[in-house]
């Protein structure tokens, strides 16, 4: 993987990326809250090596530069890697995006029209899961400021995430802090990401609805069987009811954090489904809404 930083022209940020290269569709790889692009590292590792993964840290996570006026909503978010998509000249990708990152996925179909191929939501809905969705920013706003190595940062994530893989946790803590002058390490996030919008948002629940009812691409919902976020009728309806090409995938053995809960389970689903999109999908039935 390639790490470099693109300049977008969304307020003069620095949006951080890595990219693995390949000659393969490109697949665009989008967090969750208070995460980074490091949760997707044991997909890319295990991945042949003809895929093109691209994985981003959205603004105030990661490498990325953080926003002074906290503008961290979906649309915000998607605007960037609608940007940094364009200067890469990344054509009909797949989207795969976590939680949050499923959220700009969704809007980012939007802004690509029909230069897209395939989507996947990991983890997350228009009703989520209130009690879920707090805890995930409580977590944030509670994270410890210092850490005396990677490991304890792993150590404390796991502590909170006991279904998660170690090596996966592992990636995660080590692309996710940045040494300190005085030899500790300190996450590379801003806090305000907690903060974008309040929960409970009726108006917005039906407008993600609305979303899932426009895309027109093959369409991919994956669920952790354990998920305090995406309810399970609620998955079930974005497959098989909204989404006009979308099917469902329950990973065994995870909750939320569905790609560090049971990274061999999910690989091989996001593998299958990347092996399904057929040229003809990928170029005659474009995503679009």
């Amino acid at each position: 993987m390639q790490r470099r930083s693109v300049r977008i022209r969304n307020g003069g940020f620095d949006i951080a990326i890595e990219d693995s290269g390949g000659t393969g569709r490109p697949c665009v790889l989008l967090h969750g809250r208070g995460e980074c692009s490091g949760v997707w590292r044991t997909l890319t590792e295990a991945a042949p090596s003809d895929h093109r993964f691209v994985t981003i840290d959205f603004r105030g996570h990661g490498d990325s530069s953080w926003d002074p006026n906290g503008n961290y909503d979906p649309r915000t978010l998607a605007g960037d890697v609608f940007e940094v998509l364009m200067a890469l000249n990344i054509r009909q990708p797949v989207l795969v995006g976590h939680s949050l990152g499923g959220s700009v996925a969704l809007h980012l179909i939007g802004m690509l029209e029909q230069f897209a191929s395939g989507l996947v939501l990991v983890d997350f809905g228009p009703e989520s899961d209130s009690a879920g969705s707090q805890k995930v920013r409580t977590e944030i706003r509670e994270t410890p400021t210092r850490f005396n190595s990677i490991a304890e940062y792993a150590q404390w994530l796991q502590d909170r995430r006991p279904l998660a893989s170690a090596r996966a946790l592992h990636y995660m803590a080590a692309h996710a802090l940045r040494p300190t002058h005085t030899g500790a390490y300190e996450p590379k996030l801003d806090r305000a990401v907690a903060d974008d919008r309040p929960l409970n948002d009726g108006s917005r629940e039906e407008h993600v609805w609305t979303m899932l009812r426009s895309v027109r691409c093959p369409s991919l919902v994956v669920r952790g069987v354990g998920s305090a976020i995406l309810k399970p009728q609620v998955a079930l309806r974005m497959a098989h009811h909204a989404l006009p090409k979308g099917r469902l995938a329950t990973i065994s053995g995870a909750g939320h954090a569905v790609m560090t809960d049971n990274p061999g389970e999910f690989n091989q689903t996001i593998q299958a489904f990347l092996a399904s999109l057929s040229p003809a999908a990928s170029g005659d039935q474009p995503c679009s809404q």
